[in-house]
């Protein structure tokens, strides 16, 4: 009988404990799960990413501006116009080739051309998109209008280019005025990294504008050396990305 009685006081004892073990277990996975997911979290949000643009594109000095891209191991986006494409082949196979992200500029760059009506602008990107197409046997449905989407591309051109067209329309939202301080590297440097810091601080990545043009690479090296200390992360631009236009137009 003393035998049975310890038997059963054992097993009322290990009845007790297992819930109590298994308990303490499940918490103790669920706040590693949970740890886990918070530092996932926090790694993504942490990432700072930031989108380097150049229009007017490809010259006689886009490799070597590709040369400098590649030294900090940065891709950017090229908003290309037809003509150069065709003029500078193995430039725009360059751009292609190295995962660049690809955008259209147009034809003429001429506003009185390009604007002469909603039909004028989306043929210009329709023909900048086949001189890509015949280079370098690719297509892209990003586009970027000749000095920016304001004033000129109203509801009527943009209707016309993205549905008719299906392209989506980019401007940026950093300046780096490269076009005007061409002798005044300086001043370009602190247009670009004050704009951005002001755009990151609004928890929007910054989209930089600059032009393929000799001026812009005799600054482009201090600041893409900048930017990677500050930890910035430097992705292309693609059909996936909600755009960033003047008209605040996600088609």
């Amino acid at each position: 009988m003393l035998r049975y009685q310890k038997w059963i006081l054992v097993t009322i004892l290990i009845g007790l404990l297992i819930p109590q073990w298994a308990t303490q277990t499940a918490v103790a996975s669920a706040s590693k799960t949970a740890t886990k997911s918070a530092t996932t979290t926090r790694s993504e949000k942490a990432e700072k990413v930031i989108y380097l643009t150049f229009d007017d594109g490809p010259t006689a000095h886009t490799m070597q501006l590709l040369d400098i891209l590649g030294k900090y191991d940065a891709k950017a986006t090229f908003f290309m116009l037809g003509p150069h494409m065709e003029q500078y082949q193995t430039a725009t196979k360059r751009i292609v080739k190295e995962g660049n992200g690809l955008g259209l500029h147009g034809v003429t760059h001429v506003v009185k051309k390009f604007y002469s009506s909603p039909f004028s602008a989306y043929k210009e990107m329709r023909d900048a998109n086949e001189s890509l197409f015949q280079v370098a046997g690719v297509r892209t449905s990003l586009v970027r209008t000749p000095y920016g989407s304001k004033p000129y591309m109203k509801k009527g051109y943009r209707d016309v280019m993205l549905n008719q067209g299906g392209f989506h329309l980019w401007d940026w939202n950093v300046d780096s005025l490269d076009w005007k301080y061409k002798k005044d590297h300086q001043r370009v440097y602190k247009n670009i990294m004050s704009q951005v810091n002001s755009v990151e601080k609004r928890g929007t990545a910054p989209v930089v504008l600059m032009h393929d043009q000799p001026a812009t690479l005799k600054v482009l090296p201090l600041v893409l050396e900048t930017l990677k200390k500050d930890g910035y992360t430097f992705k292309v631009l693609n059909k996936q990305n909600h755009p960033v236009n003047f008209w605040n137009d996600e088609r």
